[in-house]
């Protein structure tokens, strides 16, 4: 019986290495003052203060197609904490701002 209890928990503990721990995450690089962090699953833009008025997009590159925001109109010299948020279905590899002069 101990010989059956010490077997399972070998097994249980295999499994429990085997689990992945880590999450992928990141922040990209800064476009006219906005950047980009990604987690496991999603992503979202941020604007510190933006140096130039335009059309930002938050795009993230997921594990089995893109996804990104709508374009928002940002000002020079304004500030958004937090916008654009997309998510992908299972997992994300990196994301990134887009921009285009307003026409």
């Amino acid at each position: 019986m101990a010989r059956a209890v010490a077997i399972t928990g070998l097994a249980a503990a295999a499994v429990t290495v085997a689990a992945p721990t880590a999450l992928a995450s990141g922040t990209s690089s800064t476009t006219y003052g906005c950047y980009s962090t990604w987690g496991n699953t999603g992503s979202n833009g941020h604007c510190v203060s933006v140096s130039r008025t335009g059309d930002f997009q938050n795009e993230i590159d997921c594990s089995l197609s893109g996804d990104s925001s709508i374009w928002y109109l940002f000002h020079s010299g304004s500030a958004h904490s937090s916008w654009g948020y997309v998510e992908c279905t299972f997992s994300a590899n990196k994301s990134w701002i887009n921009f285009k002069i307003d026409s």
